[in-house]
């Protein structure tokens, strides 16, 4: 079993959300997952240009997808169990998650067609889905629902949502991040 953490903590070390999952994963055992950490900040990630986008297109016509360009989406479509982790930020994720989601949707590896129907073959049951934010957002975060919609997509039926508020407005939430899960 594979379990992939896909972490978009801009401010890495510091940064609450990071925190806040690396505490969720202290109270679970995932002893028996082979875990792979995507640092997304230490990633070369940049929005696909028209020389990869038809670089893909022919690959995807071929398909052959050995080619480097895919690497991420057969990590995503690989693992059985995913976290994904970013801060709440202009109604969502940093842009940084958006370039990352553009490179692993990929008909043939997490997704495909059967007639007019979208098909999902991501092998994952779950996705965790953790993000903090500094206000109250009383339950519209759009990165959220971008992560379900996505999700079901590639055939993934459950989206857990972790999202902690405040922690701007209360400082001492922030403080007391790692205790969420206790």
């Amino acid at each position: 079993m594979k379990l992939l953490i896909v972490d978009c903590c801009i401010r890495e070390n510091l940064s609450s959300t990071r925190k806040f999952y690396e505490a969720f994963l202290e109270k679970v055992d995932i002893s028996s997952f082979e875990v792979e950490r995507l640092y997304l900040t230490r990633e070369n990630l940049q929005p696909l240009t028209n020389d990869e986008i038809n670089l893909r297109d022919k690959l995807l016509k071929e398909k052959n997808f050995e080619h480097d360009i895919f690497k991420y989406a057969k990590q995503f479509a690989e693992a059985t169990e995913i976290i994904i982790a970013a801060p709440y930020w202009d109604l969502s994720f940093p842009s940084l998650l958006r370039v990352y989601f553009e490179r692993i949707s990929v008909v043939g590896i997490t997704f495909g067609y059967e007639g007019t129907k979208s098909v999902g073959y991501c092998k994952a049951g779950t996705i965790g889905y953790f993000s903090t934010c500094g206000g109250f957002i009383d339950g519209k975060h759009l990165g959220a629902e971008y992560v379900r919609k996505l999700a079901k997509m590639f055939g993934i039926d459950v989206v857990r949502e972790y999202i902690a508020e405040g922690l701007d407005v209360d400082p001492e939430k922030r403080k007391k991040i790692a205790d969420y899960f206790k």
